[in-house]
């Protein structure tokens, strides 16, 4: 039997020494990556010069780039041969770290699902995303925010010190810290829509989309579908600075930070597609949104109001039905079940209708048959899913690329974790590309859509603000 397990070291560490201490050792690696867990959530985990990278662009096929700089390419369908790859690694787990001991962390493209659904291409692929892309460590970080302790850990028979990477990262926080950029003065910065944004449809577009889903609602072809705007604007500053500016007003369930030799994400989305712990999944889709209030009294304001407006409640139960219909696909029979149902959650801008959806996975499915069961989630598609695909095909002009994709983890121990790609910058060729939508049924508003859509993108681009202005 394997009885390999992470070699590791245990360290006290507060939630910002392990953040500035990434963003330093980030400054001089040209890849890395950061997953913080903003609110609700328990870890952190972060990493620095990967020992390989794995990418795949509209193919069967995954390139592997090494440290080293050699490259190779294995034929196969890309979900499955990353899966192929971690289980190849695979390690006991011990039972005193946290749940991620190891594996592979980047993000699926929205796009990766033409690789297994019938979708005719229509949109303009301009961004050129990889349709999979992640990094293995063979040194990473783990920090669980709750007792402050940090977790160094390697990948066992390769001679790693972890007492070297405590000392590095210890020292990395201290001057991080004393290097920060945001402080709490820049969260008064105050913010306005930015001008001269690139869209990537105009207000008119948008609505005759609107009014194209609805034509199609009334055919009774869909229930729902949610259709997007990208805006795009030269950044300034370094994607980490405005990454540390997000992260300072708006922490979000599942941040992210990705440098790579291409683009940088800078990310704070609210919403997770899929967490695998042992046999157990669980998703737990948002639709129903209503801005924050002034006060605490307009808070419970904005809050009773989406609680009883019955359009918000009834697309959110169709999101919901959409959940538990892809469970069930991936799930052992009548365990499925909503054991949350439309709670409301807040965020630093906006609030949302959430529910919770749970079952234990099929045994005989792997980790890549699981996921391709639930990808896209179906709270940023509509319903049904596949039809819903086909209509965001025909109107949306670009490909989504990572918006509405998903970032997270996959562990050599079987388990993982992947959200929902929203209120997210892809930064490539210096330019910010930031895309939100909304999810429309028979009686939305066409301009208040196209306003909401582009609501949605604002704690973004205050980041972006914030980030310019202190640099």
């Amino acid at each position: 039997m394997n009885r390999l397990h992470p070699h590791y070291k245990v360290a006290e560490m507060t939630k910002e020494q392990f953040f500035y201490a990434y963003k330093e050792l980030a400054k001089t690696a040209e890849q890395h990556v950061l997953l913080e867990s903003g609110r609700t959530g328990k870890l952190c985990i972060a990493g620095v010069d990967p020992l390989v990278t794995l990418t795949s662009r509209q193919s069967h096929s995954v390139e592997l780039e090494w440290r080293d700089g050699m490259k190779e390419v294995r034929e196969g369908e890309p979900l499955e041969l990353v899966s192929a790859i971690i289980e190849s690694m695979k390690m006991e787990s011990v039972p005193e770290l946290p749940d991620f001991q190891g594996g592979a962390i980047g993000f699926i493209s929205y796009d990766y699902a033409r690789t297994y659904e019938p979708i005719e291409e229509m949109t303009v692929d301009d961004l050129d995303t990889p349709d999979v892309f992640f990094y293995l460590f063979d040194r990473w970080a783990v920090l669980d925010q709750d007792t402050e302790t940090v977790y160094f850990m390697a990948l066992p028979g390769r001679g790693l010190d972890v007492s070297k990477m405590e000392r590095e990262w210890l020292d990395a926080a201290e001057v991080g810290l004393s290097n920060r950029a945001i402080t709490t003065s820049d969260l008064t910065i105050d913010y306005t829509r930015p001008e001269n944004v690139e869209v990537s449809v105009t207000g008119p577009q948008f609505e005759q989309m609107v009014r194209d889903v609805q034509q199609y609602i009334a055919d009774g072809d869909v229930n729902q579908v949610n259709l997007s705007v990208r805006q795009s604007k030269l950044l300034s500053a370094d994607p980490l600075s405005m990454y540390e500016a997000l992260r300072s007003f708006n922490p979000s369930p599942y941040m992210a930070s990705i440098g790579a030799k291409e683009f940088a994400v800078v990310s704070g989305s609210p919403e997770l597609l899929l967490k695998k712990r042992g046999t157990e999944l669980s998703t737990r889709p948002i639709g129903g949104t209503r801005p924050r209030g002034a006060t605490e009294i307009e808070d419970e304001t904005f809050e009773m109001d989406l609680l009883s407006n019955e359009k918000e409640k009834g697309e959110h139960i169709m999101l919901v039905e959409q959940e538990l219909e892809d469970f069930g696909q991936v799930c052992v029979p009548e365990t499925v079940e909503t054991d949350e149902f439309m709670v409301i959650e807040r965020y630093s801008h906006v609030m949302h209708l959430v529910s919770n959806v749970r079952g234990t996975a099929s045994p005989e499915l792997s980790n890549a048959a699981i996921i391709k069961g639930v990808f896209p989630g179906g709270s940023i598609t509509g319903s049904p899913k596949l039809r819903t695909m086909e209509i965001i095909e025909e109107l949306e002009p670009t490909r989504r690329g990572l918006y509405t994709g998903s970032i997270g983890w996959v562990g050599f121990n079987g388990d993982m974790e992947l959200n929902i790609v929203i209120r997210t910058a892809y930064i490539k060729d210096g330019v910010a590309h930031i895309q939100a939508g909304a999810g429309l049924v028979a009686d939305s508003d066409p301009k208040a859509e196209y306003v909401e859509s582009l609501n949605k993108a604002r704690a973004l681009w205050q980041a972006k603000e914030m980030a310019e202005a202190v640099e």
